[in-house]
């Protein structure tokens, strides 16, 4: 029982990896392309690389979604077997 709640532990933390990267590369991007500009054209007003940044995170929101979603149901099911499995289910 023990070793399948380190596994699941680990896979856990692997998700919220995976699932957290997609978000933090795009405001990475976003941060670095808004901070040339701004540095290029001499805009450095926050309102703008915040709004880039929104703009990306619904971006990747919309275009990872059903990636995000599949990954999180079929860990669900992952764990929900494992339950059965410790509580003697079938």
């Amino acid at each position: 029982m023990s070793d399948s709640l380190v596994t699941l532990l680990g896979q856990a933390l692997l998700l919220a990896l995976l699932l957290a990267l997609p978000f933090l590369v795009a405001a990475l991007v976003a941060g670095v392309v808004t901070g040339l500009l701004g540095a290029l054209t001499q805009v450095q007003d926050a309102a703008v690389g915040l709004v880039v940044r929104i703009a990306a995170m619904a971006a990747v929101g919309v275009a990872f979604g059903p990636f995000m979603a599949n990954k999180l149901t079929r860990f669900g099911h992952e764990v929900m077997a494992i339950v059965g499995r410790v509580a003697g289910g079938p």
